[in-house]
């Protein structure tokens, strides 16, 4: 069977057009439902819109001739319906014998197609040998009525979706919600005194609220039946007042107050701020690639960072030290499958602290990549930097438990990160741990104030990587043993003054000459005399 026009890309991109006529087919279905419709749906509806126009001209051109079959006869002035060539009307105006040794003799017609600039093409007739145009079906389904409307729209929606919404934007009878249309004139008016509640109602519960709520809330449900209308009713108003935002999902929609958004969901702190930090990939030897994966940083391109499981309902990763300093989590590749389509956008998540049972209100702030609001569960459990967490989701997409892996108290020695005299110095202290941590990458701080002074310091003067490597490797290869420092340690002690991806670093320790590589990801320093 020959493919038909419309399951061709060509059809929807060049002969597929929304005319008013469907417009106004359009309106009349959503004003006779009375409900919003999902940008799908209307998608739906225009591609059965569109198969029905191609059906009715397909009816008109057949009535205009006869079905081309190699195997009949044709003669001079004969009209020719070709449904290889999307049911082309052609006229015959010329045949001549044909031969050759496989089909023999046969004829070959001169067709022209005048709606097509008088395009001229030969065909052959009179065939006896089979041919593949032999098997076109000549029955009532050669429009294609019998093609799944929702198969066609799923394999082309990357061409029809835009041309839609492109359509739906020039009218100004219609409105948008959240990938959903509806009537303007059909709004429900949400008064300005309602909108007050709203924002009284958001503020007491210290936290979002879902439409349902905030009608309730109103008392706009009158019989108690809240529709599909209300509810885009009140979250199209929302949406035009600058006091509120949506930060739940496209199936979930959550109203919040932006007065009441933390600072650092609003605009990335500092310390996670990360300028273009480009490196190249070919400096690094394959031991060094893998080490790059192993640290698993935001920054990583997704090519170069750690691989996991995509069907795994969970990650587990190691928190840095910008991450552990603001209370933060990192949406690496791992996590961020475990979370709900954001595009840009934040939402608002509910963290389960996986000992307790305690949700917190934190924040995926998906466009910078981090999670929000992990301060006060740190410093409860004080974890360290560079301890090991895990993430898990739930069936409810929003909701996620968060956990680290305990273990029995222990004191151990770790390094411990010192501001003195406009330098960062490094001692071992011994401090006591009740969960496991990458050994590597922990590091503690003293003096908080003085770090965060000495932060603004190399920020102020621009301290580039390979300056602050000539300062801390000295103090980092006095407290090891070997002689030498691994590039997870050094990661997470340039991270105390400037952020700075793995992939920057290596390249920074590649080219100097007065850092060294030991080897399996060990370097140490020997500045030029």
């Amino acid at each position: 069977m020959n493919q038909r026009v419309i399951q061709t890309a060509d059809f929807w991109k060049n002969q597929f057009q929304i005319t008013d006529e469907v417009f106004d087919t359009l309106y009349s279905f959503i004003k006779e439902t009375g409900e919003p419709q999902s940008i799908d749906a209307i998608g739906f509806f225009f591609v059965q819109y569109g198969i029905g126009e191609h059906e009715r001209k397909i009816r008109s051109e057949l009535t205009q001739g006869s079905m081309y079959l190699p195997s009949q006869d044709y003669a001079v002035d004969d009209q020719i319906i070709f449904p290889h060539m999307g049911f082309a009307v052609g006229k015959v105006v010329a045949t001549r014998p044909g031969y050759n040794p496989i089909d023999e003799d046969f004829t070959v017609l001169e067709v022209v197609f005048e709606d097509q600039g008088e395009l001229r093409a030969s065909f052959a007739a009179n065939l006896q040998t089979s041919h593949a145009l032999l098997i076109t079906s000549t029955d009532n389904d050669t429009t294609g009525a019998g093609t799944s409307i929702q198969k066609i729209y799923g394999q082309f929606q990357h061409i029809i979706r835009p041309k839609i919404e492109e359509a739906l934007r020039s009218h100004d009878d219609y409105i948008e919600f959240n990938q959903t249309w509806y009537l303007k004139e059909l709004l429900i008016e949400v008064q300005e005194g309602l909108l007050n509640i709203v924002d009284a109602a958001i503020d007491i519960n210290n936290g979002p609220l879902n439409v349902d709520a905030l009608i309730e809330h109103i008392d706009l449900e009158g019989s108690g039946h809240i529709t599909e209308a209300l509810r885009f009713s009140v979250s199209y108003c929302l949406q035009q007042d600058e006091r509120f935002e949506n930060v739940g999902t496209e199936e979930n929609v959550q109203w919040y107050l932006n007065r009441l958004k933390p600072e650092y969901v609003k605009r990335p702190p500092r310390r996670l701020q990360t300028s273009e930090q480009p490196f190249d990939i070919q400096l690094l030897d394959s031991e060094q690639r893998a080490l790059l994966a192993e640290i698993d940083d935001e920054t990583t391109p997704v090519e170069n960072a750690k691989p996991f499981d995509p069907g795994a309902a969970s990650a587990t990763f190691v928190v840095n030290y910008h991450h552990r300093r603001l209370g933060t989590l990192p949406v690496l590749p791992s996590v961020r499958h475990l979370l709900p389509q954001a595009d840009g956008r934040t939402v608002a998540l509910q963290l389960i602290d996986g000992r307790t049972g305690d949700t917190m209100l934190c924040w995926y702030v998906s466009r910078y990549k981090y999670i929000l609001g992990l301060a006060e569960w740190y410093v409860k459990y004080q974890l360290p930097v560079g301890v090991v967490l895990t993430l898990t989701k739930t069936e409810i997409p929003t909701q996620l438990v968060i956990d680290f892996i305990p273990q029995r108290v222990q004191h151990e020695y770790v390094r411990v990160a010192i501001a003195r005299d406009s330098r960062l110095i490094f001692e071992e202290k011994r401090r006591r741990l009740t969960c496991r941590y990458d050994q590597l990458m922990i590091i503690g701080e003293e003096g908080s104030e003085k770090i965060d002074a000495l932060w603004d310091k190399a920020e102020k003067e621009d301290w580039s990587v390979p300056f602050i490597l000539k300062q801390i490797m000295p103090e980092l290869v006095r407290l090891s043993s070997q002689g030498a420092v691994h590039i997870k340690t050094i990661y997470s002690a340039v991270n105390v003054l400037k952020r700075c991806s793995p992939g920057l670093l290596m390249q920074e320790l590649i080219g100097e000459e007065s850092m060294v590589s030991m080897g399996h990801g060990y370097w140490t320093y020997r500045p030029a005399k």
